[in-house]
C-alpha cells in the first residue's frame, strides 16, 4: 500500500456510528473487512474482476497487472473473514484459539521480512515477487504494524446480526462493542427483550378461572 500512489478504500456503505476510521496503515484492514455489507448483500469482492479492481484502487495491485484467478479471489474472501472474526474477539474481550488459527492460515502465503533503510529506518517488506502474494503481505505488514503500534485491539467487528461492520473504537475504556448502539445496540436489546417475553409462562387475564 505504502507505493507513493493515490490510493482509494472503497467500502460497501459508510460507517452506521459516524466513527472517525482507524488511524495509519490499520484504516486499509478496516476498509478490507468492510468490503462486505451482509445486511445490504453488497461485497466488493464478490467476482474476480470486482476483487481485482478493488486491490488495485487500494494501491495492492499494480494498474494492468494479470487477471486475478478464482483460487486468489477466493483466497482474498477467505483472508476478509479471517481477520473479521478475529475482530469479533477484539469486541468480545475473549481470547478465539480458532480464529487466530484460521487467520494465521489466511496470511501463511506470503513472506516477510525486514528492509533497512540507508536513513536506519526497519521496514516490513514482502519477499515474494508475485503481485497477489505482496497483496496479501501488505495486509500482514498493516496488521504487523497495527499491533506494535497498539492500536489492532481498538479495531472490532460489530457482532450485530447481518452486520459485523469494522469500526476503531476510541471510547477511553476501549469497551465498545457496537458498531452503532443506537442501531445495532437497540436491535439486540430489542431481541433479548423479546426472548424474555417468549420465555415467560402465559398469564391468564384477572377474574379468569384456571381449570382444576
Amino acid at each position: 500500500m505504502s507505493n507513493g500512489n493515490a490510493v482509494t478504500l472503497r467500502t460497501a456503505g459508510r460507517d452506521p456510528g459516524a466513527r472517525a476510521p482507524a488511524p495509519g496503515s490499520l484504516r486499509l484492514i478496516q476498509a478490507l473487512v468492510n468490503t462486505l455489507n451482509a445486511e445490504h448483500g453488497i461485497d466488493l469482492l464478490g467476482t474476480r474482476a470486482e476483487a481485482a479492481a478493488w486491490l488495485t484502487a487500494a494501491g495492492l495491485l499494480a494498474a494492468g497487472a494479470r487477471p486475478l484467478t478464482g483460487a486468489e479471489q477466493q483466497a482474498f474472501t477467505e483472508l476478509r473473514e479471517a481477520i473479521r472474526g478475529v475482530l469479533a474477539a477484539h469486541a468480545d474481550r475473549v481470547d478465539n484459539p480458532a480464529a487466530a488459527s484460521r487467520l494465521s492460515v489466511a496470511l501463511s502465503s506470503c513472506r516477510l521480512g525486514l528492509a533497512v533503510e540507508p536513513s536506519g529506518a526497519v521496514r516490513i517488506t514482502c519477499a515474494d515477487h508475485d503481485p497477489f502474494t505482496r497483496a496479501i503481505g501488505a495486509v500482514a505488514s498493516a496488521i504487523a504494524e497495527a499491533a506494535v503500534a497498539g492500536t489492532w485491539a481498538r479495531l472490532k467487528s460489530c457482532p450485530g446480526h447481518l452486520c459485523g461492520w469494522a469500526f476503531y473504537d476510541r471510547s477511553a475504556s476501549g469497551r465498545s462493542r457496537w458498531c452503532a448502539m443506537q442501531l445495532c445496540g437497540s436491535r439486540s436489546k430489542m431481541r433479548d427483550y423479546r426472548g424474555r417475553q417468549a420465555r415467560q409462562p402465559a398469564q391468564l387475564p384477572s377474574g379468569t378461572a384456571q381449570a382444576p
